[in-house]
């Protein structure tokens, strides 16, 4: 409403000036008419007062400052849209062109049209496809996943920290839950539960007790209780650290509850546990000195400690090449049921690495021995999937930004370790509920 109505308002009043001017005068809604009348004569009431797009854009920024004044979601610190405000400035210079130059109005306003659309398909060209026709029309610019935290950030009280559970709970039950998320559409509604659900897994105790597990479990939103567990696992570790077995037995309590949901915070203890623990242990004491882990878990163990080596050897130096000597080295002298997971691991750590700094140098990890690039791969297309999964982001999928970046200067086989590998983590969150949820609470 903010973006459109200062245009429709100002179009509706220069369509009304139009018809309320005598016939064969033009005055284009620039401005006051100059008049020619004599002194001492008084204006005619037939023609009527025109706003100035100067004076509508200052109405506007007024009625756009309170508007967010009286907003619920008013930052002390705001950031104003440019859009609304370059909009009204650039009609304005036009109208000056064309009362500068008056016998070329036309040609002002054909050149001004050509260059809109001309600069139009060129900035949106990547988003254009023939076999999704008018994607770049429908492409949303916002979304709902960052809602929460923006109000939780403006509403929270003084001294509260984001794993204040009380707030946390009062924040998701009103207004998400109750105001909010009914009103969505399906994508928007998915958008706000993918962020509400790591919300719910901050406000988790970790101390076992059923009924405060059961408070905040029922809240979850139907479809997204495997990524609330999937998120109390990475809670875990964000509470424990380096100390896997502590993280490990602060969600044990999950499995009475359902086995797949035990496994699946599991899966997020093995994948936090590698960006959080420090670089002090070496690779090779870990791989010489394995943790007890079950069965269900052993594949993802591995993969998190060869995400461990893989910070371990780039973030010391960061050369491919070097690392590609350190695993020529590292993965024989492992058992081979694990190297794979291993060299998955190794490629989400890549990925992370690589992303942040430059997603050219991927493609240099064709140069790796072949014996490791499909394992490397998968765990490449595993970490993209993640990425994909919980971004804030609308770049999940292959038609989007992340998944043409992430992918670029791959050959066609990379292309199919890394859709392996993606497809093997979005695996973890298909298939029906791990338990019934109580329905949502409404007012």
């Amino acid at each position: 409403l903010l973006y459109l109505s200062p245009i429709l308002t100002a179009g509706v009043l220069r369509w009304k000036t139009g018809l309320a001017a005598p016939a064969g005068v033009n005055y284009r809604g620039r401005g006051p008419r100059v008049s020619t009348r004599k002194a001492g004569t008084r204006p005619s009431g037939t023609h009527p007062t025109q706003p100035t797009l100067v004076g509508f854009s200052l109405l506007y920024l007024v009625v756009f400052a309170l508007a967010v004044q009286f907003s619920d979601f008013r930052e002390a610190r705001y950031y104003v849209p440019a859009y609304p405000f370059l909009f009204l400035f650039v009609a304005y210079s036009l109208v000056r062109c064309q009362d500068l130059v008056p016998r070329v109005q036309r040609q002002i306003q054909t050149v001004f049209l050509a260059s809109v659309v001309v600069l139009g398909l060129g900035a949106h060209a990547p988003l254009f496809s023939l076999d999704r026709p008018g994607y770049a029309l429908s492409a949303k610019g916002y979304s709902y996943a960052f809602l929460p935290w923006i109000y939780w950030e403006t509403h929270a009280p003084a001294g509260a920290g984001r794993g204040d559970r009380e707030f946390l709970l009062e924040v998701v039950q009103r207004p998400f839950l109750s105001d909010i998320l009914p009103k969505l559409s399906g994508e928007d509604q998915r958008d706000l539960s993918r962020a509400i659900a790591p919300l719910l897994a901050r406000a988790v105790p970790l101390n076992g007790h059923a009924e405060d597990f059961a408070r905040i479990e029922r809240l979850v939103p139907p479809d997204f209780d495997k990524h609330f567990y999937y998120r109390l696992g990475r809670e875990a570790v964000r509470r424990h650290r380096s100390e896997l077995p502590k993280a490990v037995a602060a969600v044990e309590f999950v499995r009475h509850r359902s086995p797949t949901a035990h496994h699946l915070a599991l899966v997020g203890i093995y994948r936090s546990w590698p960006n959080l623990a420090s670089l002090d242990v070496s690779p090779e004491a870990l791989a010489n000195a394995p943790a007890d882990v079950t069965p269900e878990g052993f594949p993802h163990y591995w993969r998190a400690v060869g995400h461990l080596a893989g910070r371990y050897w780039y973030e010391k130096d960061q050369s491919l090449s070097r690392l590609n000597a350190q695993l020529q080295v590292f993965v024989p002298g492992l058992d081979p049921s694990v190297q794979r997971f291993v060299l998955q691991g190794i490629g989400q750590a890549l990925f992370a690495t690589l992303s942040a700094d430059d997603w050219v140098l991927a493609a240099e990890l064709e140069r790796f021995p072949h014996a490791y690039q499909d394992g490397l791969m998968e765990g490449w297309g595993m970490a993209l999937g993640e990425d994909a999964l919980f971004s804030p982001y609308l770049w999940e999928g292959h038609e989007r930004l992340l998944w043409r970046a992430a992918t670029k200067g791959f050959s066609a086989k990379s292309l199919v370790s890394i859709q392996r590998g993606k497809a093997q983590f979005e695996a973890l969150f298909e298939g029906p509920a791990t338990h019934a949820l109580a329905p949502l609470l409404r007012p």
